[in-house]
C-alpha cells in the first residue's frame, strides 16, 4: 500500500508527530509513505498546492492520501473538485482546525470529501455524524530515561533551582502565555528557589526529551487544545504536569500520579507549585500512558482504517 501524507510545514520537514506516525506505520505494516508539504497558506497558496499535488500524483501513484490538519485538506479537495485526481482521502483533525470557528467551516467542508475522519479528541465528535473515529496521536515510548542528572549538571541547575517548562512558544497566544507569566511571577514571590521559566521553542526531539527529564514541571494553561502531545511527552519523561482542564488533558492524565488539573486561577497554580517545591517528585506510574498512547497501538488502528477505505 502506498500512502501520501499531506501536511503543513514551513521548515521543509514534517512536524515531529506526523513524521513519527509515518515511521511507525512503515516499520510495522507493509506501507510506503511519502510526505507532501504545504508551505504557503491562503487561497492562492492552496490552489498552488492543489496543482502541485496533482502533478505529484501523476508521476507517483498512491493508493490513499492521509491529510493531517483540516485546512491542509483543502488543496486535496480542490484537486478533487477540479478533477485533477480522484484519490481517496483520510483526514486527521488535530484540535484548532475544529475548535476555532473560522477554521472549523473549512475543515467540515473538507470532511465531506473524505472517506474517513480521524479525531484526536472526543470533544470534536459533536461535529461529525458518521465515518469517523477518535484516535489520538501516539508517542514513541522507546526512549532513554536517564538524562535528568546529566542535563541538570550541564545546565548548572542545582538543588535550589526549580525549572518550569511552558507547553509551547510564548508566541502562541492560544496557549495563554500571559497567564503563565503571571503565575510564575507570583510564584517567584513565594519561594526562595531560583525559578527558571522556559518556553519550548527551537528544540529538536532529542533535546526536548532531555530537557523534560531535567525540568521540574510542565505548565499548560491553554484556551483550547485537542489531545496535546506535550502532555503525553511530559508523562513519558516522568515530568509532573500542571494544567487547566482543557482538551483531553484530564483523560491523558487519568490514573497517572503527579498530574495536577486545576482551576485556571493564579492562586490555584501557585498552590500546586508551592507543593512541588516542598515535596519534590517525579511521575512514577507511566503505565496508563504507555498502554494507551504507544505509537504502535495507534498505528494499528490507523492501518485498519486504511484497509477499510
Amino acid at each position: 500500500m502506498r500512502v501520501l501524507f499531506v501536511s503543513r510545514s514551513k521548515t521543509g520537514s514534517p512536524h515531529a508527530f506526523v513524521k513519527e506516525q509515518a515511521e511507525v506505520l512503515k516499520k510495522n505494516f507493509e506501507i510506503d509513505i511519502d510526505h507532501f508539504l504545504i508551505s504557503e497558506g491562503g487561497l492562492k497558496g492552496y490552489f498552488r498546492a492543489a496543482r502541485r499535488i496533482a502533478s505529484y500524483l501523476k508521476s507517483n501513484p498512491v493508493d490513499l492520501i492521509h491529510v493531517h490538519y483540516g485546512l491542509s485538506a483543502l488543496p486535496v479537495v480542490l484537486g478533487k473538485i477540479f478533477r485533477m485526481h480522484n484519490k481517496k482521502m483520510v483526514i486527521t483533525y488535530h484540535g484548532s482546525d475544529i475548535n476555532k470557528s473560522n477554521e472549523r467551516v473549512v475543515s467540515l467542508f473538507a470532511s465531506r470529501f473524505s472517506s474517513y475522519n480521524i479525531l484526536v479528541s472526543s470533544r470534536m465528535e459533536r461535529f461529525f455524524e458518521k465515518d469517523y473515529q477518535v484516535i489520538p496521536c501516539g508517542v514513541d515510548i522507546d526512549i532513554d530515561t536517564n538524562y535528568r542528572d546529566l542535563v541538570r549538571k550541564e545546565k548548572g541547575w542545582g538543588q535550589n533551582d526549580f525549572v518550569i517548562l511552558f507547553s509551547n512558544s510564548f508566541e502562541r497566544l492560544e496557549k495563554d502565555p500571559d497567564f503563565a507569566k503571571k503565575v510564575v511571577e507570583e510564584f517567584k514571590n513565594r519561594t526562595s528557589k531560583n525559578v527558571h521559566f522556559l518556553e519550548l521553542k527551537g528544540y529538536n526531539r532529542a533535546q526536548l526529551t532531555q530537557l523534560m527529564q531535567a525540568a521540574d514541571v510542565m505548565l499548560m494553561c491553554s484556551f483550547m487544545e485537542g489531545s496535546p502531545q506535550i502532555i503525553k511527552e511530559s508523562i513519558l519523561n516522568s515530568l509532573p504536569v500542571l494544567s487547566n482542564d482543557v482538551g483531553e488533558v484530564k483523560l491523558i492524565c487519568e490514573k497517572v500520579d503527579n498530574c495536577f488539573i486545576v482551576d485556571k486561577t493564579v492562586e490555584a497554580y501557585c498552590k500546586v507549585l508551592e507543593k512541588m517545591v516542598n515535596q519534590p517528585s517525579r511521575i512514577v506510574n507511566r503505565q496508563p500512558l504507555l498502554s494507551q498512547y504507544d505509537n504502535k497501538v495507534i498505528a494499528k488502528k490507523i492501518f485498519t482504517i486504511y484497509q477499510s477505505v
